[in-house]
């Protein structure tokens, strides 16, 4: 059996990217990848996102660049459908013939139970196949159930119930997903593991509110449980307040410069001194001190 556990990322990988949505899903990636055998090669998430093409009905779209090219992973809770099969062939072709790149796609489904669409015709003579790959079957409920004695016991967790925690909402578990997501979220300051390990585990919960919950008072909610479960989360988000707060304070302050800098033209122009070219001590000391600040 292969080992399967809860990787960290470094902080090298987290500082790759501007949002705190693409650190956690490099994260989830990480977990998706060890229960299903898609490539695990080193690699950079380039963008990733998540749609609802149906009522109640969500997909995730991760591309990544690894050192054999670009693997496009879709992540689907539902079956797929004709017209999704349709979508992942046209964005193959398309990449091809307007970016010359080469697309691998890997399609993860988590429903099993209902057959997916395998293949699309494109001529008589021409199919294009779904690259599926299913979710391990796992019982996430008996882990849970372990877990939660842990917990009371004040116990340290096994690598494999560390992992199967992490992803629990994608195993068979006999929970509604909603709730099962509002527990673990609310359970993982709880754990006997350490900090480097429950920020891991919060970054993968931030990818599974998002797929699992729509209502956006309670997404916000959840949220703030994660960030007290997670220092980096919250250091990460309040680091990206403070530099937009920077960037707001120098445009107003280049706006101010523009303003004053507009003002002393126009004084310069109406200043006797300025037809022998001389500036005058005081217009000079304030026309250095404007662009000081531009």
């Amino acid at each position: 059996m292969i080992k399967i556990r809860v990787i960290p990322l470094s902080n090298s990988v987290k500082n790759q990217y501007d949002t705190i949505f693409k650190v956690a899903s490099h994260s989830f990636t990480n977990a998706l990848i060890q229960i299903t055998d898609l490539p695990c090669d080193e690699y950079e998430l380039v963008s990733s996102e998540i749609f609802s093409p149906g009522k109640d009905v969500k997909l995730m779209d991760i591309l990544l660049k690894g050192p054999n090219g670009y693997i496009n992973i879709e992540f689907h809770k539902q079956p797929l459908s004709k017209p999704i099969l349709d979508r992942d062939f046209e964005y193959v072709v398309n990449c091809y013939l307007f970016y010359g790149e080469t697309i691998d796609q890997k399609i993860v489904v988590i429903d099993d139970d209902r057959k997916s669409v395998e293949k699309i015709e494109i001529t008589p003579n021409l199919h294009y196949f779904g690259d599926y790959y299913y979710v391990s079957d796992i019982d996430g409920q008996e882990v849970l159930n372990i877990i939660k004695n842990k917990i009371k016991l004040n116990q340290h967790l096994s690598e494999y119930e560390l992992y199967i925690f992490s992803i629990l909402p994608l195993t068979k578990h006999n929970c509604n997903d909603k709730e099962l997501i509002r527990q673990l979220c609310n359970l993982t300051s709880k754990l006997n593991i350490s900090d480097e390990y429950k920020e891991a585990i919060s970054l993968i919960q931030i990818v599974l509110v998002e797929l699992f919950i729509s209502d956006y008072d309670e997404k916000q909610h959840l949220y703030k449980v994660i960030r007290m479960s997670s220092t980096f989360i919250e250091n990460y988000e309040n680091e990206l307040k403070n530099q937009i707060k920077r960037e707001k304070e120098r445009a107003d302050n280049a706006e101010l410069c523009n303003n004053d800098l507009e003002i002393l033209i126009k004084e310069l122009a109406q200043d006797r001194d300025i037809n022998d070219a001389n500036l005058s001590k005081t217009s000079f000391n304030r026309l250095m001190t404007i662009l000081s600040k531009i």
